[in-house]
């Protein structure tokens, strides 16, 4: 049965072209009033856009930062999209904005504030694009193999996962957030980077492992189920060396003695 691809979007992001993008390109359009982001597009990822006198506004006010943490406290992949008019420059400011003093914000001072929100939020990923509809076609990337978003958990967000009495919420949208909260996200990144692993192939590889300790203790035949064979064999082949050296040194620090002071000396002379 095919998948209905669906994105969740907010009620104020109607008054930009990108909506009727994401329709023209097979996607559903599912208005809603969201509290966290502006666009949902799977249970996990969430995504905040900005113009750029948005964004310089928002960096000015602190308001990106509010909004940032919002995001990683219930979306384990929160993004920032930055884009831009696709009839000027792409660049964060230009002599044509400086000229007319849009903007009061120095180019090191926005690269200097962009730089320290993700440095404060290391799961926050930026998104850069000239038009909308690079914007476009990048959601349908984003959406491949991701699970549908669920526009009622979406427009609860803000409850931060807890019922009416402050308890932790049941049911599939309280498990959803709980889930969110859980990923560690330094390990993924970790696990991003080891031989064999793909984007296609990770959160399987994670979900199979459960930890990077399981990724080392991984029979061969298990990786090979959700990876290919080389880059099993690739991964297989990394880890299995590792520990194979970390066990030989292991060893012969164990069992090293110190040399006699004298080979074949009496004992006592």
């Amino acid at each position: 049965e095919m998948v209905q691809q669906k994105v969740v979007v907010d009620m104020r992001e109607f008054r930009s072209a990108l909506p009727f993008m994401l329709h023209l390109r097979g996607l559903v359009v599912d208005p809603v009033t969201i509290p966290v982001g502006d666009y949902v597009l799977s249970r996990d990822i969430c995504v905040e856009r900005k113009a750029i006198p948005d964004l310089i506004q928002s960096l000015a006010s602190g308001r990106l930062y509010q909004q940032a943490q919002n995001m990683c406290q219930h979306y384990a992949n929160p993004c920032l999209l930055i884009e831009f008019d696709p009839g000027k420059s792409f660049a964060l400011q230009n002599t044509y904005t400086i000229a007319r003093r849009e903007v009061e914000v120095g180019a090191r001072d926005l690269m200097g504030k962009l730089s320290l929100l993700v440095l404060h939020f290391p799961k926050l990923r930026l998104i850069w694009s000239p038009s909308q509809s690079f914007t476009a076609d990048m959601f349908l990337k984003l959406k491949e193999g991701r699970y549908q978003p669920d526009p009622v958990a979406a427009a609860k967000a803000d409850a931060a996962g807890d019922g009416a009495d402050g308890e932790p919420a049941d049911g599939e949208d309280g498990a959803a957030l709980r889930r969110a909260a859980r990923t560690n996200t330094a390990a993924l990144d970790v696990l991003r980077k080891l031989p064999g692993v793909t984007p296609r192939n990770l959160y399987g590889l994670a979900r199979r492992a459960g930890s990077l300790a399981g990724v080392i203790t991984l029979p061969f035949d298990e990786m090979e189920s959700v990876m290919s064979k080389a880059n099993a064999k690739l991964l297989f082949d990394f880890v299995n060396a590792a520990a194979l050296q970390a066990a030989e040194v292991q060893a012969l620090e164990g069992t090293s003695e110190p040399p006699p002071l004298a080979p074949d000396a009496p004992e006592g002379s």
